[in-house]
């Protein structure tokens, strides 16, 4: 298990650290699609994602195509990526390729050598992106002072038949990349507190998050101390 800094923010981070992206969808159910038809309609879809995207702010933004196809008389999709470019019969190979590999990996079958099951397009989409620059995520440095130490500790009950007992209290902020605790332990940070139950050790990594594994999980004939160092 991964325990990201701040937990109770890390919603909220990954919002403002995304590419915004707005979806146009248009619903164009056919056997035997007009590539003109077609083009028109990525056109239309692309003009206004791109201009959305321009009233927002974005100066480069980026469209990316793709369809909702089905085998005929089925009644859910597949949706598949679409080339970018001009239209033409490889376009359609292409697309109507992916879609046979995809309902494969999906479903363990496919007609795509089976004239008696045609393909249907149902929709077709364009997703405008805004592409934004991310903050860069400073890494942490390792220990170079004495080994992590806790401090102080609190009334844990972790089973019932040992009842409360006294465990270490570790404070998050202190930890460095390559400390390990090793439960039972409580590690504890503002807006969360982390129980660290017996059997299991908690890594934190270079940008900081805990990474959780029950002890054996990781290599086998290993045993990790507080230091972070395996004997």
């Amino acid at each position: 298990m991964i325990v990201p800094p701040d937990p109770g923010n890390v919603s909220a981070f990954g919002l403002l650290t995304v590419d915004v992206k707005n979806d146009y969808v248009r619903t164009h159910v056919t056997k035997n699609p007009d590539l003109g038809v077609l083009a028109g309609i990525f056109a239309e879809l692309e003009g206004q994602a791109v201009a959305a995207l321009k009233r927002e702010g974005f100066t480069s933004p980026v469209c990316r195509r793709s369809a909702d196809l089905r085998y005929y008389g089925q009644a859910y999709e597949v949706r598949v990526a679409a080339p970018p470019g001009p239209l033409g019969e490889e376009w359609r190979a292409e697309v109507l390729a992916r879609f046979h590999e995809a309902h494969e990996r999906l479903y363990g079958y496919a007609y795509r050598d089976d004239p008696r099951h045609a393909v249907e397009w149902v929709n077709l989409r364009v997703s405008g992106i805004g592409p934004i620059t991310r903050p860069a995520i400073p890494e942490r440095p390792g220990r170079a002072e004495a080994a992590l130490t806790a401090r102080g500790g609190r009334p844990v009950c972790f089973d019932e038949r040992e009842g409360w007992t006294e465990r270490p209290v570790h404070q998050r902020a202190d930890l460095r990349r390559g400390d390990v605790v090793s439960g039972p332990a409580v590690i504890e940070e503002y807006g969360s507190t982390l129980p660290l139950h017996p059997g299991f050790t908690a890594e934190c990594d270079a940008h900081g998050n805990l990474v959780i594994r029950r002890h054996g999980a990781g290599e086998p004939g290993t045993s990790t101390t507080e230091k972070g160092q395996s004997r």
